[in-house]
C-alpha cells in the first residue's frame, strides 16, 4: 500500500524528505520509500519554491493517516493512471453487423476517439482534409519561411494533430487519473517525455508534438483503422431525419452508423455544413484580443526577480482582470520562450497564435491578451453570427498588415496612449509585422478591456507595460463561437447519429478537454451498440 502527500515542498525539486518527515511527523526510518509523481513552480511572493504531489509508503500506515491532515489519503488506482479509463480498459467487444463509425478531423477529440473505439473493436474510418504531421510542416515552412501561398487545406489549422500541431502543446491540468491519466499516459506511450506526469503546467512543445502523431498514427493503423488524409467532407447523408454517413468533395459516399465530427474552431465551412443540415447550435460566447510579446528576460525579471537563471525554467504566467464594471479580460495560451505564428487557413486574413519547442529557449515571450465577448455583440443574428464577425476583423488586420501577410502590431505604451507606433522592435513573427493603431482595427470595448487588462497586469507582473512589449493583432480564434446542442454522450439533439465534438462544437478548449470529449462520445457509442466479450446479449 502507498499515501498520496499533496502540496509537499521540494527542496531542489527531487528531494522531499525532510518536509516529509515534518509533515507526516515520523521517523527517517518509517519512511520506507518516496516518489515525486506531479511538481509544480511557484514564483508567488518573490520567491521560487518547487511543490509537489509525492507517493510515498511507510512503516506505521494506518497511524499516519489517522493524525495526518487532508493533503494526505490512501493512494488509489486512480491516482496510477496507468490503470485507463475511469471505466476501465475499452476492451475487446462484438459489434452488429455493419456497425461502422466515421471521424471527422484527425485533431485530438478525432484521434483519441478514433484510439478508444479502434481498440474496443469497432470498424473505423478517421477523415482529414489536409495532410499528415510531415507533409503539415513543410507547407507550413514553405509558407512562413519562403512565402509560399498559403494552402487552406493544409496549414497551421487544418490536418493531423489539428491546431494543437502548432500550438505549443501546453496541458494545464492538475490530475493524472482516470481518463485525462489514460490521455496523458498515451502521449507518453506514443513518445512524450514522461516528465509530463509529473508536472502539473505540462508541455509537450510543438516539435514533440510532431513525433508523438506519427506513432499514434501507426497504432491506429495497426488497430485497423481506415486513416485518410486529403479527403474534406462536404456534405452529410441524412436519411429518416438521422446522419447515416458522409459525402466527400469528390463525390465518394461513406456510410455510417455514427458520423462523429470533430472539425475544430476554424472550420468554418463544416460548421455551417452541420447547421444546414439540420443539427441545432446557438452563438455563444467567445473571447479575442492581441498577442503581446515581451522578451523572455523581461517575463522573467517580473516573476523571479532576475533577469536570467539556468537553475529556473523560462517564467510563465496567468493573467486575469475582472472589473466592476466592464469587460473581464486575460491572458491565454501563454509561450515561455516562444513565438507568435500566423494562424489563419483563408487567404486574405490575418490572425496570430503563440507556440514554443519543447526547449523554450527563444528570445521571446508571447500571451495573448483577449477579452470577453457575447453573442449580442455579434452584428449578424443566428448561430453563425460569430464567424461572421470574426471575419471581418481579421479581413481588416490583413489590409492593415499591408496585404502581404505582416500582420499590424503596435507598442503596448502607443496603444495605452491612442497613438500609432512610428516603428515597433523586432518581434518573432515570421511574417513581419507593420506599426499600425489597433484601436481603430479591433472593436472599441475589445480595446478598452485590453488597455485596463494591461495596466492591471503590470501591477502583477512588473514589466508588463515597457517600450519593449509590442501588441500583435488579431488573436480571434481562441474559442469557437458556436455551440452546438447535443446529448450527454455528444449526440446531436435534432441529427441523432451526428456527434457534434471538440473545439469546434464548442466543448473544448485545449488539447486535453478535446481528447476527453472525444473520449466521452466514443465511450456512449460503444456502450450502446457494442458487446463487451464474455457478457451476454441484450
Amino acid at each position: 500500500m502507498a499515501l498520496h502527500v499533496g502540496n509537499v515542498e521540494l527542496e531542489g525539486c527531487e528531494s522531499p524528505v525532510a518536509a516529509l518527515l515534518q509533515r507526516l511527523v515520523i521517523a527517517p526510518e518509517e519512511l520506507v520509500a518516496w516518489q515525486v509523481v506531479r511538481k509544480s513552480l511557484d514564483a508567488r511572493h518573490g520567491r521560487q519554491l518547487w511543490r509537489g504531489v509525492c507517493r510515498i509508503e511507510v512503516a506505521n500506515e494506518d497511524e499516519v493517516v489517522a493524525r495526518a491532515g487532508a493533503s494526505v489519503r490512501r493512494w488509489t488506482e486512480r491516482d496510477d493512471g496507468r490503470y485507463g479509463l475511469t471505466d476501465g480498459a475499452p476492451g475487446a467487444h462484438t459489434w452488429p453487423p455493419g456497425h461502422h463509425v466515421v471521424v471527422v478531423g484527425a485533431g485530438p477529440a478525432g484521434l483519441f476517439s478514433s484510439l478508444y473505439l479502434a481498440e474496443a473493436g469497432a470498424k473505423v474510418t478517421l477523415i482529414e482534409r489536409g495532410g499528415d504531421v510531415d507533409e503539415r510542416v513543410a507547407a507550413v515552412n514553405g509558407h512562413w519561411r519562403r512565402r509560399l501561398p498559403l494552402d487552406p487545406e493544409n496549414n497551421i489549422l487544418f490536418g493531423e494533430g489539428g491546431a494543437g500541431t502548432f500550438s505549443d502543446g501546453k496541458i494545464y491540468t492538475r490530475r493524472r487519473d482516470g481518463d485525462v491519466g489514460y490521455v496523458m499516459r498515451r502521449f507518453v506511450d506514443f513518445g512524450a517525455d514522461p516528465e509530463v506526469l509529473r508536472e502539473a503546467y505540462a508541455h509537450l512543445g510543438t516539435d514533440r508534438v510532431r513525433a508523438i502523431l506519427p506513432r499514434h498514427r501507426a497504432r491506429l493503423r495497426e488497430l485497423g483503422v481506415d486513416v485518410r488524409f486529403h479527403a474534406r467532407v462536404d456534405g452529410l447523408l441524412v436519411k429518416d431525419g438521422r446522419c447515416v454517413g458522409v459525402r466527400l468533395a469528390d463525390g465518394e459516399e461513406v456510410p455510417a452508423t455514427a458520423v462523429f465530427v470533430a472539425a475544430g474552431h476554424s472550420a468554418r465551412d463544416t460548421i455551417g455544413m452541420l447547421v444546414r443540415s439540420g443539427a441545432s447550435a446557438r452563438a455563444s460566447e467567445t473571447a479575442i484580443g492581441a498577442r503581446v510579446e515581451h522578451p523572455q528576460s523581461v517575463i522573467d525579471a517580473g516573476r523571479y526577480g532576475v533577469a536570467h537563471s539556468e537553475e529556473l525554467p523560462p517564467a510563465s504566467y496567468r493573467l486575469t482582470f475582472a472589473p466592476e464594471t466592464g469587460r473581464s479580460a486575460h491572458t491565454f495560451c501563454m509561450c515561455p520562450g516562444g513565438v507568435v505564428v500566423p494562424a489563419s487557413n483563408m487567404e486574405g486574413r490575418c490572425v496570430v497564435n503563440g507556440m514554443s519547442f519543447a526547449s523554450r529557449r527563444a528570445y521571446w515571450a508571447n500571451s495573448a491578451v483577449i477579452v470577453e465577448v457575447h453573442p449580442d455583440d455579434y452584428p449578424e443574428p443566428g448561430p453563425l453570427g460569430g464567424y461572421a464577425w470574426q471575419d471581418v476583423i481579421e479581413r481588416a488586420c490583413f489590409e492593415a498588415g499591408g496585404g502581404d501577410g505582416a500582420a499590424p502590431a503596435q507598442r503596448v505604451p502607443d496603444f495605452l496612449a491612442h497613438r500609432a507606433s512610428e516603428h515597433v522592435p523586432k518581434t518573432s513573427f515570421p511574417l513581419g509585422v507593420r506599426a499600425a493603431n489597433l484601436w481603430g482595427l479591433l472593436p472599441e470595448f475589445v480595446c478598452q478591456g485590453m488597455a485596463d487588462a494591461l495596466v492591471a497586469f503590470d501591477k502583477q507582473l512588473p514589466g508588463f507595460i515597457s517600450d519593449e512589449a509590442v501588441l500583435i493583432a488579431p488573436e480571434t480564434r481562441t474559442t469557437s463561437p458556436v455551440r452546438f446542442d447535443r446529448s450527454e454522450g455528444g449526440e446531436s439533439a435534432t441529427l441523432p447519429g451526428l456527434y457534434p465534438l471538440g473545439e469546434g462544437a464548442g466543448y473544448g478548449g485545449g488539447i486535453i478537454s478535446c481528447a476527453l470529449d472525444g473520449l466521452r462520445a466514443a465511450k456512449a457509442v460503444t456502450a450502446r451498440d457494442g458487446v463487451r466479450a464474455g457478457q451476454a446479449c441484450g
